[in-house]
């Protein structure tokens, strides 16, 4: 290992050297930590739609209340999303990070053992918010550890973790349902979810460090070279004549900085993110949330079927993500997004038409499609496109709004699906969801914006005002060894 120390003298110093370094051991152990809260939040998904009958019979609920039990949790991770972007920003990565998961155990682990309906409400309130939480902080830490060439795979690889918590929970569910739960399996299933959630907490006191890019941003230069000697596989060191940049932020106003989103150069990609996550949400909790019912209809079997149908349906989710995630950074953001919207409303169409003529193989053949098309486009990239939109100071409340407008279309559709389903019935009901992709292809045909390869730390000059700079080179190698 070189042991000469490499001299940070500024901000972009920090910058460069993350973006381009090799990943480092500690940088990919983060990225896997960060991906674990998409595994929670997509485990926690599966388990009330796999569970949802037995909870809905041990409680004696009716269709609005059980619906209520799903979307409070949206409305958490609104709250969530919006606030913990803003906290994140202000107050780094990690303490964001640990709270979250926090909240995410306890509350967890209490509505496994609710008591009542009223308390699970509540509950699925605090979950909601912790998963709100964390997904503008694991996408911080996701493009702000990894090298420019690897952010957007990194960041494309939270579908996948979606996809493989989706078919891990339908499995737990297979098997509770195989040992004889009963009414319970929803209480085992969501009370389960604890498990990965503790192994991760631990794993980040073990592994996590404050992003050094937030760090820097915020002056502490000292605190930015620490980070990189530790996660690094060589040392750094502060420069005599180190520059520190000189961003005065509003702290008193906690939404100046969403209102920054909204101006200049980040106004038309903000619009065009908010529409992709609002439209991908739609066409994903109408169709996935409900897949265990609509293969049911085809089939008009058992569970077991129904389940089974939905892991195939899901794994074929998982390989169109793997997929999207290595080949991200060659196609760009924008163009897989099209392709899989495109490939969304295809099937829409398709089962929406001829859907009650076909034979039952072939139409769970067509949500497998429907699943991959959407994990391999917008339901992958619109929150990646989210992270890497926008630089280090702004990138939390960015994630953030994203994910709001995700979950905002998530009540939509929850709300939404089975008003639908009363009116007009499955197939009709899949066609008027036509308006989901076709939403998000307008939007992109209009807003023709690819983040890969496009932002850099200085770009929000006419925002912020123009960065102080070193007069002295960039990342220079000390001529002396620690």
């Amino acid at each position: 290992m070189d042991s000469t120390p490499v001299l940070i003298r500024t901000k972009d110093d920090v910058v460069r050297v993350i973006n381009e370094s090799a990943d480092a051991p500690h940088s990919r152990m983060i990225g896997f930590i960060a991906l674990g809260g998409f595994f929670l939040d997509a485990y926690d998904f599966t388990s009330l739609s796999a569970g949802s009958v037995q909870m809905k019979a041990e409680f004696g609920l009716s269709a609005s209340q059980l619906g209520l039990v799903t979307a409070v949790m949206a409305f958490g991770a609104i709250v969530g999303a919006l606030s913990g972007g803003y906290f994140v920003d202000r107050f780094g990565r990690l303490r964001m990070f640990i709270v979250n998961l926090l909240l995410f155990v306890f509350a967890t682990l209490g509505a496994a053992f609710a008591p009542n309906y009223q308390t699970l409400i509540v509950l699925r309130l605090l979950i909601g918010i912790g998963v709100g939480l964390d997904v503008p902080v694991a996408m911080a830490f996701l493009v702000e550890f990894m090298a420019m060439k690897k952010k957007a795979k990194w960041a494309e690889s939270a579908a996948a973790l979606w996809s493989a918590a989706t078919v891990c929970g339908l499995l737990v569910a297979l098997a509770l349902n195989a040992l004889g739960a009963g009414h319970s399996l929803w209480r085992w299933e969501v009370g389960l979810g604890a498990v990965p959630a503790l192994v991760i907490l631990l794993l980040r006191f073990r592994y996590m460090a404050e992003s050094p890019m937030w760090a820097a941003t915020k002056g502490n230069l000292a605190e930015a070279v620490q980070i990189l000697s530790a996660t690094y596989a060589r040392p750094f060191e502060l420069a005599p004549d180190a520059v520190v940049a000189s961003h005065k932020e509003q702290d008193g106003d906690p939404f100046r900085p969403f209102g920054r989103l909204f101006t200049g150069e980040f106004r038309k990609r903000t619009i065009l993110i908010c529409l992709i996550s609002a439209a991908q949400s739609i066409q994903f909790s109408s169709v996935g949330f409900y897949l265990p019912l609509i293969v049911f209809s085809f089939f008009h079997s058992s569970f077991t079927v129904s389940l089974l149908a939905s892991v195939f349906a899901n794994t074929c989710g998982l390989c169109a993500a793997l997929l999207a995630a290595n080949v991200a950074n060659k196609l760009g953001l924008r163009r897989l997004t099209i392709i899989g919207f495109t490939g969304v409303a295809s099937v829409l169409v398709v089962l929406g038409l001829v859907g009650h003529l076909i034979p039952p193989v072939l139409g769970v053949v067509l949500l497998a499609f429907f699943i991959g098309a959407h994990t391999f486009g917008p339901g992958s990239t619109a929150q990646a496109m989210s992270a890497m939109s926008y630089p280090t100071r702004v990138r939390g409340v960015g994630a953030g709004l994203s994910q709001a407008s995700n979950r905002t279309g998530s009540l939509i559709a929850l709300y939404g699906v089975p008003v639908l389903l009363s009116a007009f019935g499955l197939y009709h009901a899949l066609l008027v969801l036509l308006i989901a992709p076709v939403i998000g292809l307008v939007a992109l045909a209009v807003i023709k914006w690819e983040p890969v390869g496009n932002v850099s730390e200085d770009e929000p000059e006419s925002v912020f005002g123009p960065p102080a700079r070193a007069a002295a080179p960039a990342v220079t190698t000390s001529t002396h060894s620690l």
